[in-house]
């Protein structure tokens, strides 16, 4: 009776503890509120992967998910060009610059940094699983944090079973080799930041340009204790 009293308490704590670490937390753009930044420079991308055409792909997803949610972005190109001006051609050199140098440089209110820290497609004969993990850090010009986030994905193909074991078999070969000859890459790219920037309590507020930025707002500040 002991042991089942026992067993009982510990299923209770732990899932006591496994809803705690899922409950929203209400301060956590408190600093963001505060900010309310209008603008975002998006500096380039910090890349741990082996592969060079990384930060591209993710430079040419990114821009357009914080524009859609109401932030001007200042443009890559431009912004790649005229830090190569001022002599930052690294972007790893870039990310250890006071943002407060950065920020003054392009007039902006907030600045974006990416690394990437996996880009990988494994390869197993029969499966080619593509994997992407990337971390973003947004900071006020001033250098003070106001969001951060960081998100894995995996995507394995899927093969449809037909019943015949010698055609699922090569039909999963040749699957699995497309797969590694030409990664996934973009979607899961695209899906990261969809889910780090619109994600439950991950995602950032609607920014100045979008329609649902006031609204958003008055909701905030006539929450009691404001």
């Amino acid at each position: 009776m002991n042991k089942i009293l026992l067993l009982v308490a510990f299923v209770t704590v732990l899932f006591a503890t496994g809803c705690a670490t899922t409950a929203p937390n209400p301060n956590r753009l408190s600093d963001f509120h505060a900010a309310q930044p209008r603008s975002i420079l998006v500096v380039p991308v910090v890349n741990e992967s082996t592969d060079v055409q990384a930060p591209t792909s993710v430079l040419a997803t990114l821009p357009f998910r914080l524009a859609e949610m109401g932030y001007y972005v200042y443009p890559v190109n431009t912004v790649k060009t005229l830090l190569e001006l001022e002599g930052f051609y690294e972007p790893a050199e870039i990310h250890a610059q006071p943002p407060e140098s950065l920020a003054k440089l392009f007039e902006a209110d907030s600045i974006l940094y990416v690394t990437i820290h996996d880009w990988t497609a494994r390869y197993l004969v029969l499966s080619t699983t593509t994997q992407v993990d990337f971390e973003y850090r947004l900071v006020n010009a001033d250098g003070a944090e106001l969001w951060s986030a960081r998100k894995m994905l995996q995507y394995t193909p899927g093969n449809n079973n037909t019943g015949n074991p010698l055609a699922d078999l090569i039909a999963a070969a040749v699957t699995a080799a497309l797969e590694r000859a030409a990664p996934n890459y973009l979607p899961l790219t695209r899906q990261a930041h969809n889910e780090v920037f619109h994600g439950f309590n991950v995602g950032l507020p609607p920014g100045p340009y979008s329609p649902a930025y006031a609204e958003y707002y008055q909701r905030l500040n006539a929450e009691p204790g404001r």
